[in-house]
């Protein structure tokens, strides 16, 4: 996998509207937590909705991210989570971390990936450890492994900052399929 990726206008739009419509609804649930990154940490806290851990969907909405993990070229899924940062008067940015290292270990976590879907534009972003930095931009998509150090910065324009957080093995591409289908049992192993 490229190190970063990111994919502009990554649903089609009317996908992508009724996604962000579905969230932004008055109706949504969002659960509000006084820790983001680590419970050692002193932070504005954040809402986030949990729709999939460990193998097991932790919300109806899952059902309708099905579509989005088709493209995603999604082989299993470990953890989706929508989170939502209300707007501060100043930004706000969050200890580095990585998705899945703490979860599964460093090695394990490179072969996973973190995809991350704004669903708002605003001034908030994301940022690597390397200094990059991603623009919180409707309906962008980025993605990078999953042991990745990254942190969330927070936005002072808009009223929220929306995004979905998906941790996920990529599938293997058709050509790996292909190598992988022409080998015996004994040459896999």
């Amino acid at each position: 996998m490229e190190k970063i990726n990111i994919a502009n206008n990554f649903l089609a739009k009317e996908e992508f509207d009724t996604l962000r419509d579905t969230i932004t609804q008055y109706e949504f649930p969002w659960y509000f937590s006084r820790t983001v990154v680590d419970k050692e940490e002193i932070s504005p806290g954040g809402f986030s909705h949990k729709i999939y851990l460990n193998n097991i969907p932790c919300s109806s909405f899952y059902n309708f991210l099905v579509p989005t993990l088709d493209q995603l070229n999604c082989a299993q899924v470990y953890r989706i989570r929508i989170n939502l940062n209300p707007r501060l008067s100043e930004s706000y940015v969050f200890r580095f971390h990585s998705d899945l290292s703490y979860d599964l270990g460093e090695d394990v976590a490179a072969q996973w990936t973190t995809s991350i879907l704004y669903i708002n534009t605003n001034n908030g972003y994301t940022e690597l450890e390397t200094g990059e930095i991603i623009e919180s931009i409707a309906n962008r998509l980025v993605s990078f492994p999953a042991n990745t150090r990254h942190r969330a910065v927070t936005q002072t324009d808009e009223q929220t900052r929306i995004l979905i957080n998906f941790n996920y093995l990529k599938a293997p591409s058709t050509k790996q399929k292909a190598n992988t289908s022409s080998k015996s049992p004994s040459e896999i192993n």
